[in-house]
């Protein structure tokens, strides 16, 4: 899949006036209900793939980047009922080729957000569906396991665990954090990690981005820092952050949202509780 144009209308974002947010918001919200109904039929079918799944299911994207028949399904099935759903909204998924980049509504979708976990019957990995307005997600909607449960959030209306609130506890960056970490798959260079560690907290990568951000949406890991990570991996769970109360922003501070380019290159980003995320930046600075 080759790079795609600068996302439709970011350079109007800071410009878009109150009532025209308030439309588009309230638009998304009619969408909800229907968007958490698909992402967790989708959920359902992920589970059964799983079960079913063979070695010859599998292959190589690239160096580390692996795809399975089940990827490919779910977001065949996910396509057309996102667009009936909201047939103004253009496509962008993982595994299938974008469509109508150019509109201001865009779905973003990662049928399986942790495709090695799956693959080799880990247990964490995510369907991952968010809805955006030029640019920036309005709503999202995010299965996980090995849990099992659906997470949403509207732009300016909170993030939801199993339809109950979420909130990010402040949290402390000391001897007793949990850090969320992804890195370049090879790479050699990991003085970023070191640098994390010496508040002395512990380091977990569990292979799914959008597994660890919901981790961070409900205090379970009080950061989480990447240093890769494409639209689809990030485009819901960070607005889950966000929603719950957190800050979600690149490794120099400046928001992932809206983006600036709907691209496939990574963007190292950092999420946590605003006390925590201040803390991890003077870290990554080192």
């Amino acid at each position: 899949m080759n790079a795609v144009a600068p996302a439709p209308g970011i350079g109007q974002h800071a410009a878009m006036d109150a009532l025209e947010l308030r439309a588009a918001r309230r638009d998304a919200t009619a969408l909800q209900p229907a968007l958490e109904r698909i992402v967790r039929r989708a959920a359902r079918m992920v589970a059964d793939g799983q079960a079913r799944l063979r070695p010859r299911d599998v292959r190589r994207k690239g160096e580390g980047d692996f795809v399975t028949a089940v990827d490919v399904r779910v977001e065949r099935w996910l396509r057309p009922q996102l667009t009936r759903l909201c047939p103004a909204a253009g496509f962008l998924g993982e595994e299938s080729a974008p469509a109508e980049l150019d509109r201001p509504w865009l779905w973003v979708v990662d049928p399986i957000d942790g495709t090695s976990n799956f693959a080799n019957g880990l247990p964490h990995f995510a369907v991952s569906a968010a809805l955006l307005y030029r640019g920036a997600p309005l709503l999202a909607a995010v299965h996980c396991f090995p849990e099992n449960r659906l997470y949403s959030a509207r732009a300016g209306a909170g993030a939801r665990c199993q339809g109950r609130r979420m909130r990010i506890p402040a949290g402390r960056l000391d001897d007793g954090a949990i850090l969320g970490c992804q890195w370049f798959r090879g790479q050699q260079d990991l003085a970023f990690v070191a640098r994390l560690q010496r508040c002395g907290a512990r380091i977990r990568t569990l292979g799914s981005t959008v597994t660890q951000l919901a981790d961070v949406a409900t205090g379970r890991l009080h950061a989480n820092v990447q240093e890769q990570g494409r639209t689809w991996d990030f485009a819901a769970a960070g607005l889950l952050v966000l929603e719950a109360g957190g800050c979600f922003t690149t490794w120099s501070g400046a928001p992932v949202f809206p983006f600036a380019h709907l691209d496939i290159g990574h963007t190292a980003t950092v999420a946590a509780s605003p006390a925590i995320h201040a803390r991890v930046l003077r870290l990554l600075e080192g």
